[in-house]
């Protein structure tokens, strides 16, 4: 808290009017010196809390960079910038983020949605066509960001979605009715327990799949998450394993299950999805080239 009692002894003069560009360059100092960031993510995260706030586009500061700013909005601007110096998540503060260009409302009882995972639509799409009419699951939904990105883009798929979490599964159906998406349908599960006795042609998940002792818990941005939407049993396992072992019996012939897992978990998700009767098991990279998703389909 000692960053945001700092702020809040900065001189007055930060609230005088002020025009978008001089704005811009106070954010960005403000970030830079208080959170150490690389000039480029200084930059990046002002740019997000400008849009957010004036509720515009990026094209929208650049055209026009000279136009004056209210008082009033620049407190509210400004008080973003307090609650980011505390390194609160700039998705916990907006109470929303966008994924797959999609905004979608969160908050701190649900994972903030990673461009990482925009990965598992991407290799959904690439395998079927949108106008089929196809069953999906989306398991661990969160916020229901890959169920609703997918309801999104196949029209006349029945999508199911499920969280252990209550708390979850209110802001995933929150997030249905914002995007007004007729073809979703939200339910509260411990992975498969209360899903219908019905087979799906796709089954997604990105599950808890970080060990209890990495250290990569303590960044800053993680430790606002919540836990149990981040650490497995076993290492990082269990849930996948989990998952893995229990979905031949929700596929139909042919159907495909993708599950995100860690940068160095994929050679053990491959022999999961071998021992579990899977075939023509893909590892899937991310745009930095590390593998980040696994998909195969279950045995005809």
């Amino acid at each position: 808290m000692k960053a945001k009692e700092s702020y809040k002894n900065l001189s007055s003069s930060v609230y005088r009017p002020m025009i978008i560009q001089e704005l811009n360059l106070e954010i960005r100092k403000l970030l830079f010196k208080n959170l150490n960031l690389t000039v480029r993510e200084a930059e990046i995260e002002s740019r997000f809390i400008l849009e957010h706030a004036l509720k515009v586009k990026h094209a929208y500061l650049i055209k026009n960079f000279n136009l004056p700013i209210e008082v009033n909005k620049i407190k509210q601007i400004m008080n973003f910038v307090s609650d980011r110096i505390t390194r609160k998540p700039l998705a916990y503060i907006f109470k929303e983020w966008k994924f797959y260009d999609m905004a979608l409302h969160i908050t701190p009882n649900v994972l903030i949605p990673r461009q990482d995972t925009e990965l598992l639509i991407d290799l959904i799409i690439h395998e079927h066509d949108e106008q089929e009419i196809i069953d999906i699951l989306d398991l661990g939904t969160g916020s229901g960001a890959i169920g609703i990105a997918l309801g999104s883009k196949f029209k006349n798929a029945n999508i199911l979605l499920s969280d252990i979490s209550l708390n979850a599964t209110n802001i995933a159906k929150k997030n249905v009715l914002r995007h007004k998406l007729q073809n979703i349908s939200v339910i509260q599960s411990d992975w498969f327990a209360k899903i219908p006795k019905k087979k799906f042609e796709v089954i997604v998940s990105n599950p808890p799949y970080i060990d209890k002792s990495d250290p990569h818990l303590q960044d800053e941005g993680l430790l606002y998450e919540p836990q149990e939407a981040l650490i497995s049993e076993q290492e990082g396992y269990a849930d996948i394993i989990k998952i893995i072992k229990l979905s031949p019996k929700f596929l139909k012939p042919n159907g495909t299950l993708y599950i995100e897992h860690g940068y160095n978990q994929h050679k053990k998700v491959h022999q999961l999805f071998l021992d579990n009767n899977f075939t023509k098991i893909k590892h899937n990279a991310d745009i930095n080239g590390v593998i980040r998703a696994t998909s195969g389909k279950i045995k005809i």
